[in-house]
């Protein structure tokens, strides 16, 4: 068990300085080439014009998973409980 004592860790001085930014530059879209990537559905949603920008996407998704948690709650109650 001494070994364990001597254990050190390396710590990412710029990924520490980049967890305590602002919640709203923590989760953006990685860039490529100075572009910001939107990946997935949100990039679809853009390019089908139903939304405008990233920010739009996340609510729009999210709002989406919550009606679906609240389907999914219902059927439970209704088919499995009762």
């Amino acid at each position: 068990m001494e070994q364990d004592e001597h254990i050190e860790f390396d710590t990412d001085q710029q990924g520490l300085s980049n967890a305590s930014s602002s919640g709203s530059s923590q989760f953006k879209s990685p860039s490529v080439f100075g572009r910001p990537e939107v990946s997935g559905m949100a990039a679809w949603l853009i390019k089908k014009g139903i939304i405008s920008n990233e920010t739009q996407a996340k609510a729009i998704l999210m709002s989406i998973v919550v009606i679906d948690f609240v389907i999914a709650g219902i059927v439970f109650y209704f088919f499995v409980i009762k």
